[in-house]
């Protein structure tokens, strides 16, 4: 913790669609147990209502009859001691989601 009162913390963002699977199981769900698991403060799933992704397929699941899977995002906040060693089983995870870090200061 710095003199302020800060404390350098690293947020992480997780880009994926709904129907991505580990498993069979669902890969948000996956991603969450693993981050209790290993300790990680708290995080929280969003659901999008309209995305497009490295293909620029628009994904539009409110449109009426559309069958385009939801993009999601997770994200979450925690020491970069614990959040580093995590990463690269995402990384192996996610072959198409796209995982975004960012240091942030913890008031």
């Amino acid at each position: 913790m710095s003199n302020d009162g800060t404390e350098e913390m690293l947020q992480v963002q997780i880009f994926l669609d709904e129907d991505d699977t580990h498993d069979g199981k669902p890969m948000h769900e996956y991603l969450l147990r693993y981050l209790m698991h290993h300790d990680i403060r708290g995080a929280t799933l969003f659901r999008a209502t309209m995305g497009f992704g490295s293909q620029h397929h628009l994904h539009a699941p409110e449109r009426l009859g559309a069958l385009d899977e939801r993009p999601l995002m997770i994200t979450f906040v925690d020491e970069p001691f614990k959040v580093r060693p995590i990463l690269p089983h995402f990384r192996e995870l996610l072959t198409d989601g796209i995982i975004i870090t960012h240091g942030v200061e913890r008031w």
